[in-house]
């Protein structure tokens, strides 16, 4: 089969071009609020090797983002998830990774929310010890401005957070340089220069087993780079922008990842890291720069979980969109803004958090229940991963030894990739507290029955339809072909 065609759009398109691509995945991530939640964690398995751990597991996202590509040049959708695993493997485990993807950034956005709005009244009102009243109100307002500029489209979005990502990334660079002056002068205990030790397991608690425990959180660390595949209707050359964005945000993420962990790891003792858990870098604030100036690094962190929230519910409207838009889901949800913007997806994937809001923050059984979900839909990112890189693969077999360079980036590379997603699964469901590992195993597990029994219950011709392969042409030019 050769190349398949864009779908009809009804998105904007060409609403932004490589460099939004780019903003989109980086954002999504959060990389300063990811580091802040993440780095005690990461330290209590893989000690003073954490980046060395960073690498490891970035390299594995990295080939995964290569597989995403591959399926992207060959189909871009708004619905790239359920699209592509549906064309090439089976319809009904489309439909399962799709509904997944939609369920795993709505979790994600319940806790965004809990702690944008618990971060901004941090910022504004530094040791004051909120009603959870007033924690709902500033998270259901934030909420309403995500909702109201998801609605206006995709390029304003962008914009925001092209603002955004420059006042974190400003803010985290001033401390980072701050960090190495107070480590490289050698004149406060606890702190540690960067040394390349670190990039061994050597420094690692146990050795090679801390680096595989730590695997677990740094892949939490890294979720959310796919999301600019899901915005390909709307980009400039969507065959090809989102699948380079994935690849160049993702390799900006491992750079990035790798110089924060070296670089806060070492603002004092591993046992004082452990100790202040996901209040770390506002500790390190505390550290580097004391006075009201303190309060910098957690406006980062509140402006990086802001804006991870904003491009979730953009991610996820658009797959919840795509589904309406192929009659898997409900007409309505596949109704568009003025703008050409989601409209009922957004506003109910908006609604939905805040309504979930309410028992997290008021009942104690509810706030566990309800974080061991939020945690579990990490586990279910890996799990959605393994299944596109695998996919990625199945669909251009008949073309893997046209040469070598289609070799490694249609086969090994993403085989790899996924490979590494199924031991950190595994590893994850092993390793996590009972509830995380039951709650996430449960989660998949119902996403795939739901999608077989939907196929078996369902004569939607979206069930019925034929597999698809990539067909390489009988030329000699097909090598040309496979290298561009």
């Amino acid at each position: 089969m050769s190349m398949a065609t864009s779908p009809p759009r009804g998105l904007r398109a060409n609403a932004m071009g490589l460099f939004g691509d780019w903003v989109a995945g980086i954002a999504t991530v959060a990389p300063s609020s990811s580091v802040a939640f993440t780095l005690a964690l990461m330290i209590s398995f893989a000690g003073l090797s954490s980046p060395f751990a960073v690498l490891v597991v970035g390299f594995g996202m990295l080939f995964v983002a290569v597989g995403y590509a591959r399926l992207n040049h060959w189909r871009p959708n708004a619905g790239a998830p359920f699209v592509w695993v549906g064309a090439v493997v089976r319809p009904w485990l489309g439909f399962a990774v799709g509904f997944g993807a939609i369920l795993g950034m709505l979790f994600a956005n319940i806790g965004n929310i809990a702690l944008a709005g618990s971060y901004l009244i941090s910022v504004i009102a530094p040791g004051y010890r909120p009603s959870s009243l007033l924690v709902w109100i500033v998270s259901a307002a934030l909420l309403a401005i995500v909702v109201a500029l998801a609605i206006r489209g995709v390029r304003p979005s962008i914009r925001v957070q092209m603002a955004l990502l420059v006042l974190e990334y400003a803010i985290v660079v001033l401390f980072v340089i701050l960090a190495l002056v107070y480590e490289l002068s050698g004149h406060h205990p606890g702190a540690h220069a960067p040394s390349w030790r670190m990039f061994t397991p050597a420094l690692a608690l146990g050795g090679w087993k801390g680096i595989a425990a730590a695997a677990v959180p740094i892949a939490f660390l890294y979720l959310g780079w796919e999301s600019t595949l899901v915005l390909s209707e709307e980009t400039t050359q969507s065959h090809v922008n989102p699948g380079r964005a994935a690849i160049l945000g993702t390799s900006f993420l491992i750079l990035w990842y790798t110089l924060l962990t070296v670089v806060f790891q070492g603002v004092a003792s591993p046992h004082a890291i452990i100790a202040h858990g996901t209040d770390v870098l506002a500790y390190a604030g505390t550290v580097l720069l004391p006075g009201p100036l303190e309060r910098l690094l957690p406006i980062a962190v509140f402006v990086a979980v802001f804006g991870t929230t904003q491009l979730q519910l953009i991610a996820s409207s658009r797959v919840v969109w795509a589904m309406a838009r192929d009659k898997l889901l409900p007409d309505f949800l596949a109704s568009l803004s003025q703008h050409q913007a989601p409209l009922w997806a957004s506003l109910i994937l908006g609604a939905i958090p805040a309504l979930a809001l309410i028992p997290y923050l008021v009942s104690t059984s509810a706030n566990t229940a309800i974080g061991d979900v939020i945690s579990a839909a990490g586990l279910w990112y890996l799990f959605m991963y393994a299944v596109i890189a695998f996919t990625s693969v199945w669909f251009y077999r008949h073309a893997l030894f046209a040469n070598a360079r289609f070799f490694l980036g249609s086969g090994l590379v993403p085989v790899v990739g996924g490979l590494m997603m199924v031991v950190a699964l595994i590893y994850g469901l092993m390793t996590q507290s009972a509830a995380i590992a039951w709650v996430g195993g449960l989660t998949i597990l119902v996403c795939l029955v739901l999608g077989g029994l939907y196929a078996l219950l369902s004569r939607h011709p979206y069930f019925r339809q034929p597999r698809m392969v990539y067909q390489p042409p009988e030329d000699a030019g097909f090598a040309r072909q496979a290298q561009r």
